[in-house]
């Protein structure tokens, strides 16, 4: 007779193909959910060595949109199977590195329209008694569908912290809404951002107990607040360069090296014109990498023609004076 197991993986979950995914504690699999009205497609999960049946269980009684709509739970040879809804899309890490390739962070509009979605999912688990934690909150754990759903992945217990486990989870949401909004994650908990929801992020962030929040609904309401009175997403884009950086002041100064280049070299004075050459090219690479930095600092992303306008300007005004000076000199 078949044992209970055997009939799970061949009669009722039926594994399809390889495994997706295996490391030493996990293996995910694409099942037939042949127990399931319509024979829906699934995803079995496999926790080795871990008894996590009862958490799953709970999120299954919940059974709300946040996560994965659960199939089935059990237990079997001191591993945990879950059976979840197999879904469409992708991470949120795989669409901040997808931003990335492209030097673009999330809009102002689509960083909070998913982060408002993380906090629903997260409310009622934080709401329960007693709390449940996701202990392994990250992007690859945040599935958006391709409907531009949010659901949260992978409720596996981790190691305990000696942190408030629930003060953490608000450092974290604040460190994925900055990674978002400026394809960078905040060092030291520094927040680079500047715009209308800042101040969200600072408070998601900061370490001191006095000032931090104490609920997610909290984190919701200033969410809440700053898409009404914070500044718009044009706004929160200026940034103030300092005047040694710009292109007026050091175009000046480049212009004025390039004009004395150009006045030796069609004097056949090489070895000045060398100089001058050598002093051009040092300052321009200077001011350059300073200036990138900078932007790269404050998580300015430019236009292309923002970046590269000025560039052709200069480039413009290096070849009128050279064709002036060659008009009068020859």
């Amino acid at each position: 007779m078949a044992s209970e197991k055997e009939i799970f993986v061949t009669k009722q979950y039926i594994p399809v193909g390889q495994p997706i995914s295996q490391n030493d504690h996990t293996v995910i699999y694409h099942v037939k959910c042949m127990a399931e009205p319509g024979h829906p497609d699934g995803i079995l999960k496999m926790y080795r060595k871990k008894n996590i049946k009862s958490l799953y269980e709970q999120l299954q009684r919940l059974d709300y949109s946040g996560w994965p709509h659960i199939y089935c739970v059990r237990y079997f040879d001191e591993s945990t199977l879950v059976v979840e809804e197999r879904l469409n899309g992708h991470t949120l890490a795989e669409l901040i590195d997808q931003n990335r390739a492209r030097h673009q962070p999330f809009t102002e509009a689509e960083a909070v329209q998913i982060m408002e979605k993380v906090c629903e999912a997260l409310e009622p688990l934080l709401s329960a008694n007693p709390p449940i934690i996701h202990h392994d909150l990250k992007p690859s754990n945040i599935f958006v569908t391709a409907t531009g759903r949010v659901k949260l992945l992978d409720f596996v217990p981790g190691q305990p912290h000696k942190k408030n486990p629930i003060t953490t989870i608000f450092n974290i949401i604040g460190a994925i809404f900055h990674e978002m909004l400026t394809n960078k994650k905040p060092k030291n908990d520094r927040c680079t951002y500047t715009g209308k929801y800042e101040p969200v992020i600072r408070r998601c962030l900061d370490k001191n107990p006095t000032n931090q929040y104490t609920s997610i609904t909290e984190i919701q309401e200033d969410i809440d607040y700053a898409k009404i009175h914070g500044t718009d997403d044009a706004e929160s884009r200026k940034i103030q360069i300092p005047y040694t950086l710009t292109y007026p002041f050091q175009g000046f100064l480049l212009c004025f090296e390039w004009t004395l280049f150009a006045f030796f070299y069609l004097k056949n004075s090489l070895p000045t014109a060398s100089l001058f050459c050598i002093a051009l090219i040092i300052n321009a690479l200077f001011f350059f990498i300073r200036r990138h930095i900078f932007l790269g600092e404050k998580s300015a992303w430019l236009s292309p023609a923002q970046r590269f306008g000025p560039v052709l300007v200069l480039a413009a005004l290096f070849t009128g004076i050279y064709f002036l000076l060659r008009l009068f000199i020859v």
